[in-house]
């Protein structure tokens, strides 16, 4: 038989609800902080359990596969004890509020299944041992690594309520890279810095905590503007660009005044790439696969047949978009390329001409004069940049 007063110093130091039923399941007490009527959900629940405990001496009942909620039940010399419902892992995201709301399950304190189990063992006399542990609780007992990664979980979040500290939540993140991804230039431009997503500080050197971020919102920016229609190649150079530059800040600050200087260039990409379009979805796929192989041979059989259209439609579609063939944007995205190699590094024409795949110097000073009116080496000498 069960004592009273045991009974309530397990509740006051567990904070687990427990429920003493008769062995007709007659409720003979209630030991729990909060006391309401559990609703349709959780009265099936509890007519689950007590089906299954009439064959075993103890049962767990997960309330959803994705939501760590609870029912456990035991039986005594004389009596079942219910306990629960309890949460063993975290219930603040979104789908696991959206399934409490909809249920609408009672206040479930937080514990730990090792909790559970410490508390069964008192209450049948069973001691539990690992394998036996594993065999009731299954897939829903923590292994140690997980264990552990939630104990640094409950800590860090510990550790920022603490401080003070706050981090964004998802939809404030996507927001911010949804004007990226529409090219919205001019919301981002009228953004405080006081409004940007907030973050915490998470390792002790400020410095490094903030180029870590900036990375982060750096890489987000950029992948952001490729949804929004940029190429993989043009996305992904720039971003490595920034980082680059990043390396040479100095301060705090000027690490934030990069981030939000990337995240508005991203946009004006975008948007620049939008205002250009006609747009058509073959003909922008056409001309992202040239800039991200404008360093190869180009086949336009071979991206006729990555699209899954024929080259002749292919070719129609892009002159009638375009106002040019495809070979005369291939040459000018290549020419292209040859005057940035011109103007910004050391490679020698005959190097250029091999990068760019045409066939020889010849071949290539013929194309870069048609395009240019002037010889590569011309056009190097009248717009060399040097970089200090």
């Amino acid at each position: 038989m069960y004592d009273v007063n045991t009974m309530r110093i397990l509740f006051r130091f567990s904070q687990i609800p427990i429920t003493v039923y008769t062995s007709e399941w007659k409720k003979l007490d209630r030991f729990t902080s909060f006391y309401k009527e559990p609703d349709t959900f959780e009265s099936k629940m509890m007519q689950t359990l007590k089906e299954n405990m009439a064959e075993k001496r103890f049962y767990f009942v997960a309330y959803d596969a994705h939501v760590p909620i609870a029912l456990c039940g035991c039986r005594g010399e004389e009596e079942y004890f219910v306990l629960g419902p309890f949460s063993y892992g975290l219930t603040n995201t979104f789908e696991c509020r959206n399934f409490i709301r909809k249920n609408r399950i009672r206040e479930c304190p937080k514990c730990r299944l090792e909790d559970i189990l410490a508390l069964v063992s008192f209450l049948t006399g069973e001691e539990f041992q690992e394998e036996r542990r594993k065999d009731i609780l299954g897939e829903f007992l923590p292994d140690r690594e997980e264990r552990e990664n939630q104990e640094l979980v409950t800590r860090e979040e510990l550790r920022q309520i603490d401080s003070f500290q706050k981090n964004h939540t998802y939809m404030d993140e996507q927001l911010l890279y949804d004007h990226i991804k529409e090219g919205d230039v001019e919301f981002l431009e009228r953004q405080e810095f006081y409004e940007a997503p907030s973050h915490p500080i998470i390792i002790e050197d400020l410095k490094k905590n903030e180029e870590y971020m900036t990375v982060i919102s750096i890489s987000l920016a950029a992948r952001a503007a490729i949804e929004g229609g940029l190429s993989s190649a043009e996305g992904f150079i720039n971003n490595d660009i920034y980082l680059k530059k990043l390396s040479e800040c100095k301060t705090v600050f000027e690490m934030d005044r990069l981030r939000r200087e990337s995240q508005i260039y991203f946009a004006r990409l975008v948007a620049d790439h939008k205002n250009r379009s006609g747009v058509n979805f073959h003909v922008e796929e056409v001309k992202k696969n040239i800039i991200s192989k404008r360093f190869t041979k180009i086949s336009i059989q071979e991206i006729a047949d990555n699209l899954g259209i024929s080259k002749e439609y292919m070719q129609k579609l892009f002159k009638k978009y375009e106002g040019i063939s495809i070979t005369e944007y291939i040459s000018d995205i290549k020419i292209e390329a040859a005057c940035n190699m011109l103007r910004y590094s050391d490679r020698k024409i005959q190097e250029i001409a091999e990068y760019l795949h045409y066939g020889s110097v010849s071949h290539f000073s013929t194309a870069f004069r048609k395009k240019m009116h002037q010889s590569p080496k011309e056009y190097r000498n009248q717009n060399r940049k040097t970089v200090f």
